[in-house]
């Protein structure tokens, strides 16, 4: 069944001076990422929160629970810039986005009640736009022993690399240093294009390494922005001779409202077949779908023939429509 896409389906814009910058120097790449749809999409079959984040796996505000040893934790719901292909445009910008003690606490009494999570993935948003709540998030998972690795998901490096001179971010990076000398923190970085790589970018990301966390980069595939070949090697090469790790690729999210920026699979799946050819095994992120069951299934390369790539088995062995 259709549905009209009306004017409230659509991510307000919000724009950093640093991106606006890019974008007035003639940066279509970024243009593309950050300026509003336009309105002139008539329908969609696509849902609004396709992956059910929030209406089967929330056991409290801000918290997913949907892989019995891993949690996500939503910080809050802001960023410094909205990216118009966001998974979580039904909620990015709403009223009371950022989690009060409160909130965070009885998240908290959550993990102290499953033992069996050890891993919490901080998201939002992004973490780094709220560093005073999840430096103190950061400090109360820390106390928690059965949690052994923690990750912070952020794209503020690409969004205001500027902002690495806030005294609220230096201390959120010393904290995450300190913890870092006991357990594993991971931060992933959201980069689309290689063009987001500015000198002050690469400063921001610099400084975070030496905090000791483990840095991975995650990407999006999206239509007229990055899917091409030289576009791609370029960006995951450039991450890697950071130190950065590129981890994920996603096929695009089936999400209400990014219909324009969905990409052909067989073309993506072209495009790692030719990657996966010359780019050092580092560099190469692992190509999936975040599909509407449970798990980021792993997308085969035309290695193999006769795939069929029209469906596949989630986790759970549920047969999931591609």
């Amino acid at each position: 069944m259709t549905a009209e896409i009306k004017s409230e389906d659509f991510l307000r814009e919000k724009i950093s001076p640093h991106i606006k910058r890019l974008i007035e120097e003639g940066n279509n790449a970024i243009e593309l990422q950050f300026k509003s749809l336009s309105k002139k999409l008539k329908k969609s079959s696509f849902k609004f929160d396709p992956l059910a984040e929030d209406t089967l796996y929330s056991p409290a505000r801000g918290l997913t629970h949907k892989f019995s040893n891993r949690l996500l934790w939503k910080i809050n719901l802001n960023c410094a810039s909205y990216c118009q292909f966001c998974t979580r445009r039904r909620q990015i910008g709403l009223e009371n986005k950022i989690l009060s003690r409160k909130d965070i606490k009885k998240g908290i009494n959550y993990l102290y009640q499953h033992k069996e999570i050890e891993d919490v993935i901080i998201s939002g948003g992004d973490p780094f736009c709220t560093p005073k709540a999840t430096e103190f998030l950061i400090k109360e998972i820390d106390k928690i022993n059965s949690v052994k690795v923690i990750r912070i998901g952020t794209r503020l490096p690409i969004h205001s690399p500027e902002l690495l001179a806030r005294k609220e971010i230096l201390s959120l990076m010393k904290i995450i240093s300190k913890i870092s000398t006991k357990k594993p923190i991971f931060v992933l970085l959201h980069v689309e294009h290689p063009s987001e790589l500015t000198h002050m970018a690469k400063n921001f990301i610099q400084s975070i390494k030496k905090t000791g966390a483990i840095v991975l980069s995650q990407t999006v595939f999206l239509k007229k922005i990055n899917d091409n070949v030289d576009v791609l090697a370029s960006l995951f090469t450039g991450l890697y001779h950071l130190g950065v790790i590129p981890y994920y690729i996603y096929r695009c999210d089936y999400v209400r409202g990014l219909e324009k920026f969905i990409c052909p699979i067989r073309k993506e799946m072209l495009i790692m077949t030719k990657l996966r050819k010359t780019l050092s095994g580092i560099a190469i992120p692992t190509y999936v779908i975040d599909v509407e069951g449970r798990g980021k299934i792993p997308v085969p390369l035309n290695f193999w023939r006769g795939t069929n790539l029209s469906e596949c088995n989630d986790f759970d062995g549920k047969k999931i429509q591609i």
